[in-house]
């Protein structure tokens, strides 16, 4: 079965407060049976981020939702249902500070047909955040929609989204593995190889790259 084209999605941290890290993993597993009873949540993924930027010794532990949807309405039914009202419900007890809900675009991506079970065959990812410069931002769109046959030809990557901020000039990528031999093949590979070469002519600064654990996923 295809899977339907995601041009809508949410990408969320959410913090833990200390002590409550297995509760909030615990939690977000719950939040994955919820997803599967939301037809219009087309992927959903839950992530726990183990190093780089948010995740630097020390710092307290960073998860994240990130999931996404054919059309805004469908994003819209996510937010008003079972799974935000619970995270919002718990998170005085379980997250240091406020869930940040990144509404995004999704220019490109790539699902490919995965294991079964909890994590359909996904073990980690990374998440990738970078800033276009000022007047680039068309350019950053398209570079990222070109990048799409390149990830094509690494089928070690089986979900890979390019996604965009609306009205600002942030970017990122998402992207989720079987294997750590397949991130690492990806992170040496064309995608990375031409973003990373496009730094100080396309975008700000070197990309802010996160590698995740999957603990869940619906894909």
């Amino acid at each position: 079965m295809t899977a339907p084209e995601v041009k809508f999605g949410i990408l969320a941290p959410v913090v833990a407060k200390p002590g409550q890290e297995a509760a909030l993993a615990e939690f977000l597993n719950v939040g994955y049976d919820l997803s599967l009873n939301e037809p219009d949540t087309v992927q959903w993924f839950a992530i726990k981020y183990t190093d780089g930027g948010a995740a630097a010794p020390g710092a307290p532990t960073t998860f994240a939702i990130f999931d996404t949807f054919v059309t805004p309405a469908g994003r819209a039914a996510h937010l008003g249902g079972p799974i935000a009202a619970a995270l919002m419900a718990n998170a005085p007890v379980l997250l240091d500070g406020a869930p940040q809900i990144g509404e995004v675009e999704i220019l490109a991506s790539i699902v490919r047909p995965t294991g079964a079970g909890r994590t359909v065959g996904l073990s980690v990812g990374q998440r990738v955040l970078f800033e276009a410069k000022e007047g680039k931002v068309d350019t950053v769109k398209e570079f990222l929609a070109s990048a799409r046959p390149l990830v094509l030809d690494e089928p070690g990557t089986l979900g890979w989204y390019a996604i965009w901020y609306p009205g600002t000039n942030k970017f990122g990528i998402v992207d989720f593995f079987a294997s750590e031999q397949g991130r690492d093949a990806h992170l040496n590979g064309k995608v990375a190889e031409a973003l990373f070469g496009s730094v100080g002519e396309l975008i700000t600064s070197l990309p802010e790259i996160v590698k995740v654990d999957v603990l869940a996923a619906k894909a």
